[in-house]
């Protein structure tokens, strides 16, 4: 296990997601000694919470045209610093008998003022680009979509930070702050035979959703709201690149090419950071309203149904209405003059929440160094030395890191033999990033790896994720697993799906194991 390293580091980062590692990593490029903590893994919260849509601009042109504007300079950029987690696939915008004919001409007109590229196309060459179209579909209009890995951008920025010099924690929360003479003095971090004291100069909340309890702990307030989003995971690629209904956003309006699978999402509604999960009137709602534009969804196989909190900046509209926004806060006119607040943006504009962040806490610092995350890569891809899918998957997976992946599958006895079939991982995939000490569980190795994520969820590869942990109890390390992929799976089951959910049940409880947690069956 690490330990913390730096007891008075300059600057200490609160929360491990897309924004959090980003900060991170700007800021540990510009020189600064920084230290950032995560209180789960990296990406658990609600970086690894949203359907994997890098914005074109397109969806917020015509309510929000500062947050499509930000969104298209940001996606830009993205597409050449991240590309070892991007799919640059395109998307579409199609209108549906029932749509407002007007919208399409106030669609363009903002993006063209907000600097989103558009293309307007026929329904025929819609049809013909995305073939399970509806045929009902009376205008498409071409934009910059791509489809994104949240979790591995975040772990990709977490491991440029570290090269950077940054030291990072997951599994290490923030469980208190002194605030004496106006500064914070004093952060405890961890608990028990974990539990450290460290005394930073500054403090950057990027906690995300989290946002506000954190800054509570300084008595300091953030304007923000909740908003909780479902979305479901469908095996297959029905579309080839992402599909987005011409109209106001809406529920079950995006749905986007992910690797082997299909996100479709999401909803809008009341949150609570206590229980994050979907339910089957999401579900149903989703499905409704997406089988109008791709009328064989609803006889797709749905994998999981998850959901995400968007921390969204209170400004008297709520939900959908509310701007996508960012702002980066100092509390010093709240009486802590050392704690930063991002809040706020999208997931597509975490790199410019971060440089703004790392722009104000560098002059808090006295110190000077220039920006330089939107020119050099995060995770450069490398090329396979394995011939065939294995290594071309591999390479396209762990950007940098990838031959040192590669090189250890090929020396372990089993590393190159199928751990999950569902996302092609290899033992020694799994056996390489569970010997790092960020890993502590089959969740945090699900993803590093993608194992787990496919198909069966987990059915046929829990028990080896259990095992390359060396657990323990590798049963029960199997079975928390297993109840965590429950609770996505327990949405989306019926007919012939709910039958096969219950021979797998029989099957586990071979073994000894309860995947539903006792709980809905």
């Amino acid at each position: 296990m690490r330990r913390v390293r730096s007891l008075a580091p300059e600057v200490l980062v609160v929360g491990g997601g897309a924004t959090g590692t980003g900060i991170a990593r700007d800021l540990a490029m510009r020189g600064a000694e920084v230290l950032l903590v995560e209180a789960r893994d990296l990406c658990a919260g609600a970086s690894g919470g949203n359907h994997g849509m890098l914005h074109s601009g397109g969806r917020y042109a015509v309510k929000d045209p500062v947050a499509a504007a930000e969104c298209a300079a940001e996606g830009a950029t993205l597409k050449r610093i991240a590309r070892f987690c991007i799919e640059d696939c395109g998307g579409l915008f199609v209108s549906m008998p029932g749509d407002d004919d007007a919208y399409i001409d106030r669609f363009l007109g903002s993006c063209r003022r907000a600097g989103v590229w558009t293309e307007e196309i026929t329904a025929g060459e819609a049809r013909r680009a995305e073939p399970n179209l509806s045929i009902e579909v009376r205008s498409a209009v071409r934009v910059a979509d791509a489809s994104i890995d949240p979790f591995f951008l975040a772990w990709g920025n977490a491991e440029s930070a570290r090269r950077a010099g940054a030291e990072v924690h997951n599994h290490l929360p923030l469980r208190s702050l002194r605030v004496e003479g106006g500064s914070i003095a004093e952060a405890v971090l961890g608990e028990g035979k974990d539990e450290v004291t460290i005394r930073p100069e500054i403090i950057v909340n990027a906690a995300g959703a989290w946002c506000g309890r954190t800054a509570a702990m300084a008595g300091a307030n953030i304007p923000m709201e909740l908003d909780k989003g479902s979305m479901i995971v469908f095996n297959g690629r029905a579309v080839n690149g992402l599909v987005n209904r011409l109209r106001p956003p809406s529920d079950g309006d995006i749905l986007v090419p992910h690797r082997s699978s299909t996100i479709l999402g999401t909803t809008s509604g009341p949150a609570d950071l206590d229980d994050i999960r979907a339910s089957k009137r999401e579900v149903d709602r989703l499905l409704e309203e997406a089988a109008a534009v791709i009328p064989g969804i609803t006889s797709a196989r749905m994998v999981r149904a998850y959901a995400g909190i968007r921390p969204l900046l209170s400004g008297g509209e709520h939900g959908r209405e509310a701007s996508r926004g960012f702002r980066v806060i100092d509390h010093q006119d709240e009486g802590v003059d050392n704690l930063v607040s991002v809040a706020g943006g999208k997931l597509t504009t975490y790199r410019l929440m971060a440089e703004k962040a790392s722009d104000l806490v560098m002059s808090k610092l006295g110190k000077r160094g220039a920006c330089r995350t939107m020119v050099e890569e995060i995770s450069p891809p490398a090329e396979p030395r394995t011939a065939g899918l294995q290594g071309s998957l591999i390479a396209s997976r762990y950007g940098a890191l990838a031959s040192e992946v590669e090189a250890h599958c090929r020396a372990s006895p089993l590393g190159m033999d199928e751990a999950c079939s569902c996302e092609c991982v290899t033992r020694g995939e799994l056996e390489f990033f569970a010997a790092s000490p960020d890993v502590r569980s089959s969740a945090d190795l699900m993803r590093r790896t993608r194992a787990g994520m496919g198909f069966c969820q987990a059915g046929l590869c829990a028990f080896r994720l259990a095992s390359a942990l060396e657990s323990d109890d590798p049963l029960a390390e199997a079975e928390r697993f297993l109840e965590e992929r429950w609770k996505g799976i327990a949405p989306v089951i019926r007919g012939e799906q709910l039958r096969q959910e219950a021979l797998k049940a029989h099957l586990l409880r071979c073994y000894g194991i309860d995947h539903t947690g006792g709980g809905e069956r």
